[in-house]
């Protein structure tokens, strides 16, 4: 039985979303034009119409132009909605992915700023940490610090890593203990799922305080004298990190850095 149930043009906008003056503009070029008018000239949409409302709507939230969502419904026959349903399913399910790597870097930057704020500056705490999924760039040379940090960027994507992710570098076991100028010796990505190496698990010694990007040299000075102090051997290079950084702070020497060292009863 033919569905004749009808409604005006406020009510059709309001249950689809289409705005009014979209709804006239769709009649004009004949993209979604009412089922009939009143004598009154009002415009009267059908129930049926509704799917297709919902069609445009889907469409245009994807990015296809007008033009190329009138030629499907102008000649509209179960293949073409095959061909355009598969190929926008393959666009959705990319953006998805897209999507989901932007809430976990965002997620990532929010875990950290929880953790940092939850210590009193200049703390060191140990603490026993589980191995951690890390993105990690190849053996730094003799460049500056920028010059370093853009190298590995341009590494990250090349191999199809989202840059977003919280940067970290590694800082050598041997110029700490030696209290030699400290520099980056290979720079990583906390990632989680694509990762290329680990954080080891084990004990740590975990220090937050505050500085500029680069300048961490002194903060290193009174970690290893709470290793020495505390009777504990440092097994591993440093991790260090900033939880607080560029993105929630305009004082870079604001940025809150973690430096992380496994260490080990002497």
């Amino acid at each position: 039985m033919k569905d004749k149930s009808n409604m005006q043009i406020k009510e059709f906008s309001d249950l689809t979303g289409i705005k009014r003056e979209n709804l006239r503009y769709y009649d004009q070029i004949g993209l979604l034009s009412p089922e009939f008018r009143g004598k009154n000239g009002y415009r009267y949409y059908t129930r049926s119409q509704l799917t297709t409302a919902y069609l445009i709507i889907s469409l245009r939230e994807l990015g296809i132009g007008i033009d190329e969502i009138k030629r499907y419904i102008d000649i509209r026959t179960p293949e073409e909605m095959f061909s355009l349903f598969s190929s926008q399913k393959q666009h959705i399910l990319t953006e998805i992915k897209k999507l989901k790597r932007i809430l976990e870097v965002m997620q990532l930057y929010v875990d950290m700023a929880e953790d940092a704020i939850k210590y009193k500056e200049n703390s060191i705490n140990i603490e026993y940490k589980k191995k951690e999924p890390i993105f990690l760039g190849p053996i730094i040379s003799n460049d500056s610090l920028d010059e370093a940090a853009i190298s590995f960027y341009n590494f990250a994507a090349e191999n199809g890593i989202d840059i977003g992710y919280p940067l970290g570098a590694i800082i050598n076991k041997k110029d700490i203990e030696n209290k030699n100028p400290l520099y980056a010796t290979q720079y990583y990505f906390k990632a989680m799922h694509d990762q290329n190496s680990y954080k080891p698990e084990g004990k740590y010694a975990v220090f937050y305080g505050r500085c500029a990007y680069g300048e961490s040299d002194y903060l290193y000075e009174k970690l290893y004298k709470f290793i020495d102090k505390n009777n504990l051997r440092m097994c591993s290079d440093a991790y260090e990190e900033y939880p607080l950084n560029e993105l929630s702070t305009k004082d870079e020497n604001q940025y809150c850095v973690k430096i992380e060292i496994m260490v080990e009863d002497m």
